[in-house]
């Protein structure tokens, strides 16, 4: 996406440009970028565009650019930096690095203007005050080496109802009582947040509760947020309102998504609900499996947000595919009958909307969508996103009561067996990218592959998914875990990346579920299969790291309430 727009780009920073950075005394810049929303992209875009910013990076900086998922480790200190200034946007993520590799500061604000202004101040700081600036990146570096991160084990609390009431009590008071959600700008839904909410209301029925969640669950799939016609989430929009969404999808979160929706339809009992799991497994079906069988990571729009017009339909083109049913057709798909016949519209699902279009009309809908251009496949099968397609397929196959999904599950599983595991040692692979795989996993990978052999495993108990389950969790045990404080790390701890000079716990769970949390509820589903105490031990020392800072978290530790609830069942 960068690559030609003038920036002279490193795309790893390794001993010899740090050297040059040294010689040439200069700063480091360094891009974090991922395929995302159009605004996201378009601001990115904008910047590395401007003749200003290439030419004063290019004189005065050595610049390095990584993709988030190729760059795990660099994208958690970003974003443990972010969350330092308040900032929840999830990137893109911006910083300059000193040349021993210790960050000065990270932004996610991509306008020019500011941009230009704070590179010169850089400048003049290292030229006139390099003392302070070598300073000021000490102490950030202090600050954020404790950030996410747990210091020490914790021993001094136990895990009660009390705590996760508590927690419970603060998220509604946090999401429904004050202007948080309102404010997220875009705004992200958290579908691993509200499946915490859904298994804790099974538990402990509260009426006030369920009806704001129920009334948040259909806000979500009877919002502009949700694609009536290709059916699955978009990850953002421009705020609450969900009127403008922001056009990326990933299987990650429609993965979570379809689960979510699932357990709301047990829950529940809503059959729009069960149309809405439905609807995003046809999605994950249609749209994201590749030639080999497994899943690739997102999709996305190339074109500008106002030029974009592959989701959207004008009523004239109803009236050419419908000519006997169009207006009723658009009524059902939201459309202002008002407006000129060749405005543009983006459909907006009621809640009889699949009452008045049928699956025939659908399709034809579908059909000519991919007439338009401009629809981008990120076609890396990442084992994590893959392996969590799979958890949600085989707990969902139970709720909806439907074989297929089980069975689309195993495709998947073999999937990452047979592409992105390492013939030589059996270590998982990142991703898979057409026929070639890719960097070593992190744990967020094999957290979620353990948490996927245990979900398949829970339906059939055919052995050899638990086997690969305690396996696997021995090697996470042997390679990751960190004795001195009880948690893991998030890359192998022998292993060193070339741009961050900390090792990273991811322990907060943002938009998805942090790694650490998943294998905590894992080691507590081998304990409830094994009884094997080394299980449980490991798992309730996560448990005591984060209770501590549990309960006025809100959105942010919720998969780690969903651990303590399941650790407080089985106990």
């Amino acid at each position: 996406m960068f690559s030609e727009k003038g920036i002279k780009w490193n795309f790893f920073l390794t001993d010899e440009l740090l050297n040059k950075a040294l010689e040439e005394d200069k700063l480091i810049f360094l891009h974090i970028g991922y395929i995302s929303n159009i605004s996201i992209r378009e601001s990115s875009l904008e910047l590395f565009s401007n003749n200003r910013v290439i030419s004063i990076l290019n004189r005065e900086f050595i610049n390095v650019i990584e993709d988030k998922e190729d760059k795990p480790e660099s994208f958690l200190l970003g974003l443990d930096l972010l969350f330092l200034n308040q900032d929840f946007s999830y990137g893109p993520i911006n910083m300059f690095i000193m040349p021993d590799r210790k960050p000065i500061i990270a932004f996610s604000d991509c306008d020019p203007d500011n941009f230009l202004e704070l590179a010169n101040s850089l400048l003049l700081a290292k030229n006139e005050k390099r003392d302070k600036l070598q300073l000021m990146s000490e102490e950030l570096s202090k600050r954020v080496i404790n950030t996410g991160i747990i210091t020490e084990p914790n021993k001094n609390r136990e895990i009660d109802n009390s705590t996760l009431d508590h927690y419970i009590k603060h998220w509604f008071r946090t999401i429904f009582e004050s202007d948080f959600i309102y404010k997220l700008t875009p705004f992200t839904p958290n579908p691993s947040s509200l499946i915490t909410i859904i298994d804790y209301l099974k538990h402990c029925n509260n009426q006030k509760y369920s009806e704001k969640l129920e009334s948040l669950l259909d806000h979500l799939q009877f919002s502009q947020l949700f694609d009536l016609i290709d059916g699955g989430f978009f990850r953002q929009s421009k705020d609450y309102s969900c009127v403008q969404p922001l056009f990326e999808k990933t299987l990650e979160e429609n993965s979570q998504f379809l689960l979510l929706y699932a357990k709301a339809y047990g829950f529940y009992r809503k059959e729009s609900y069960r149309d809405t799991a439905y609807m995003i497994y046809q999605f994950i079906v249609n749209e994201l499996v590749d030639s080999k069988g497994g899943l690739i990571s997102s999709t996305t729009l190339t074109s500008t947000a106002k030029e974009a017009v592959y989701y959207s339909f004008t009523v004239n083109e109803l009236a050419l595919l419908f000519p006997e049913r169009y207006k009723e057709i658009a009524i059902a798909m939201g459309f202002d009958l008002t407006l000129d016949k060749m405005i543009k519209q983006l459909p907006n699902r009621s809640a009889d909307t699949y009452d008045f279009i049928s699956r025939e009309e659908i399709e034809q809908l579908r059909v000519r969508r991919s007439e338009h251009r401009g629809y981008y496949r990120d076609i890396r099968a990442i084992t994590s996103s893959n392996a969590v397609a799979v958890s949600a397929l085989s707990q969902s196959s139970l709720l909806l009561n439907d074989n297929k999904l089980y069975y689309k599950a195993i495709e998947i599983f073999d999937y990452i067996i047979y592409k992105n595991v390492k013939k030589e040692d059996g270590k998982l692979y990142r991703y898979t990218c057409c026929t070639d795989s890719y960097l070593i996993g992190y744990l967020s990978d094999y957290a979620h592959f353990i948490e996927a052999s245990l979900e398949l495993y829970k339906i059939r108990k055919e052995q050899e998914y638990l086997q690969v389950a305690k396996t696997y969790t021995q090697l996470v045990i042997s390679k990751f875990y960190k004795q001195d404080n009880g948690m893991f790390n998030n890359s192998e701890t022998d292993v060193n990346y070339q741009v961050i000079p900390f090792k990273r716990e991811s322990n907060i769970d943002v938009i998805r579920p942090s790694s650490n949390s998943v294998m905590a509820g894992n080691l507590i589903t081998l304990y409830e299969l094994e009884r094997d105490p080394q299980y449980l031990k490991i798992a309730r020392q996560q448990l005591l790291n984060i209770l501590p800072n549990l309960i006025n978290s809100g959105p942010m530790l919720s998969n780690w309430a969903h651990k303590i609830l399941k650790y407080i069942t089985i106990s």
